[in-house]
């Protein structure tokens, strides 16, 4: 089926994303970076037409639920696109590579917003999930400058803004199985979420630790495209009683 096989060459375009990836970047590693994002796109789309040929239902909440994704999931790949301009073109002035950062934090941000609409619209929304969510970015922040002494510095509110959301994503998810039902749809949910914030906690501590080993760097990115590729995935899924 197409939508399975656009998962496993996404796959296979993220190892050799990662074969070729260095700390210096370039236009090679760059192109299948960018590849392997419209790839988990491509997954969405054609998850979105085969759920409607499985189900041969089409509403409108459906249809604004993956819409909302696949924005979601292209404001990733914008996300992507930018972050790396940093890695490409490392000998820009730090000015320019601060307004990258910002950028990219900007379009993950989008996303994560267009997300939680999307799961709030269709699964239901309980203000719960804010109050679980503050406390979780609360955690979060206590532990990297207390524990870890990482420094934000000038990042360190919108990397705040940007954990809130990412943890209200997740609360949201998971208040939607206990609404709902935990479908493997809403399970694919969760565990895309979870692994998003491990990824940004991994890529946190390379941008404000100074940690940017080869390992940190294939963790990062693998957690990342899993958690793209396993919310993609949730659109094919939807409805379905599995």
């Amino acid at each position: 089926m197409l939508t399975f096989l656009l998962l496993a060459l996404g796959g296979i375009s993220l190892m050799t994303f990662l074969i070729f990836r260095t700390k210096e970047g370039g236009f090679l590693p760059a192109s299948l970076k960018l590849l392997t994002s419209f790839l988990f796109i491509a997954t969405a789309v054609s998850a979105a037409v085969n759920n409607y040929i499985v189900t041969g239902i089409m509403t409108a909440e459906k249809f604004t639920f993956f819409g909302l994704i696949i924005l979601g999931l292209i404001a990733g790949l914008v996300g992507d696109f930018t972050l790396d301009l940093k890695i490409t073109y490392k000998d820009i002035n730090i000015r320019h590579s601060d307004v990258y950062t910002y950028i990219g934090m900007a379009s993950f941000g989008v996303g994560h917003i267009l997300y939680i609409i999307a799961v709030a619209l269709f699964y239901g929304f309980s203000a719960w999930t804010i109050l679980i969510a503050v406390g979780a970015t609360a955690a979060i922040f206590c532990v990297s400058i207390f524990l870890m002494k990482m420094n934000f510095g000038k990042f360190l509110i919108p990397s705040i803004l940007y954990a809130f959301l990412l943890t209200l994503f997740i609360s949201c998810t998971v208040a939607a199985g206990i609404l709902i039902t935990f479908s493997l749809s809403i399970i694919l949910l969760i565990v895309g979420s979870g692994l998003f914030l491990l990824s940004d906690l991994v890529l946190s501590m390379t941008y404000f630790d100074g940690n940017e080993s080869r390992f940190m760097i294939i963790t990062n990115h693998v957690l990342y495209y899993a958690a793209q590729f396993l919310i993609a995935l949730s659109i094919y899924y939807t409805c379905l009683p599995f």
